[in-house]
């Protein structure tokens, strides 16, 4: 039914887009359930995922090159308020890092070259980037997060670290790159995650959950062999449950992008959309995941992101879900499932 979904949006013009999913809502077949699968679950899981990447991930957009160091402020001023948000609710989210945010500094070498012990991609085009010029790591400033706040982010890492509650630090490869089979050689993806985890690991972390760089999915090998558990992904049904691998690892479905909409829906309407979420959940005994990027839109920041968070904390203190990380979740599946 998802793919059905996305297909019929793809053949029909774009101004047909807003009436098709408005309908599928109001008609209850917007959000697709996967009835096929019998849930071990007791409740209903919901769970949050950030995308915490700041300028790294628009630095070789096709649309948004322009706007990188803007989109990585953007998230330096609003993470603080989804942090208080999410104290206020006690809610526990999966904050998926881009390893370079660790540093507090990094500098060129002498001929001039930023990371010059990272292996590096090839030059590549794919749906959404374009890099066919200069170097991988030509953007980075090279400077310090006191001098460059868009490219560094310790200070953030350790307000989610100390929050009042237990978030969960997940990965989102160390530089942002397309982690697809097709051009992500073996030894790029290896040193990506390698270079994460050792610097989690001096803050005390372990890192188990991983989010793909803009849905370019691949080298599953090297997330098992680096020790991770878990990873987000788009699945047939918008509520669904996690599954193992052929690798041994837990795919964890994805089901709503929380953000502002293109068509201009009311306050009203989103909520309206995301109580359905929640309630076929709850029915269901299924998982809804939430993912979200903390550049978000401010309207939807202030109007609606703390309307959802406040919904799924009263379903969750009225006993109907539970709110999970990715690595509890899959902690729970890697048990159960043979």
């Amino acid at each position: 039914m998802k793919k059905l979904y996305k297909f019929i949006l793809k053949i029909l013009p774009k101004q047909w887009h807003s009436l098709i999913s408005v309908l599928l809502i109001e008609l209850k077949i917007k959000p697709t359930v996967n009835k096929r699968v019998k849930s071990p679950l007791s409740k209903g899981v919901v769970i949050f995922s950030a995308d915490f990447e700041m300028a790294w991930a628009f630095r070789f957009s096709k649309t948004n090159r322009e706007m990188a160091e803007q989109k990585g402020l953007k998230e330096r001023e609003n993470i603080p308020k989804l942090l208080a948000l999410f104290d206020k609710y006690r809610i526990s989210v999966t904050w998926a890092v881009v390893g370079h945010l660790f540093l507090k500094d990094c500098k060129r070498d002498q001929n001039g070259i930023a990371h010059n012990d990272m292996p590096k991609p090839e030059y590549f085009e794919n749906h959404t980037w374009q890099f066919n010029s200069g170097d991988w790591y030509e953007h980075d400033p090279c400077t310090n997060v006191e001098t460059d706040h868009a490219w560094y982010a310790p200070d953030l890492i350790e307000q989610i670290i100390c929050s009042k509650i237990d978030h969960e630090i997940g990965c989102h490869t160390f530089s942002h790159l397309d982690f697809s089979y097709k051009n992500c050689p073996k030894v790029v993806a290896d040193a990506e995650l390698c270079a994460c985890v050792t610097l989690a690991e001096k803050e005390g972390i372990q890192m188990r959950s991983f989010v793909f760089p803009g849905g370019t999915f691949g080298n599953y090998e090297s997330l098992k062999e680096n020790r991770f558990l878990c990873y987000r992904k788009p699945m047939s049904y918008h509520i669904d449950l996690p599954y193992k691998d052929s690798y041994g690892l837990i795919a964890i479905p994805s089901s709503l992008g929380l953000d502002k909409d293109p068509y201009g829906w009311s306050k009203d309407f989103h909520l309206k959309m995301i109580r359905k979420f929640l309630e076929k959940t709850i029915q269901n005994k299924l998982v809804c995941h939430f993912w979200f990027h903390p550049s978000m839109d401010k309207w939807y920041l202030e109007n609606i992101m703390p309307e959802v968070v406040r919904m799924v904390g009263d379903f969750r203190d009225k006993g109907n879900l539970r709110v999970l990380t990715m690595g509890a979740l899959a902690e729970e599946f890697a048990s159960k499932i043979i």
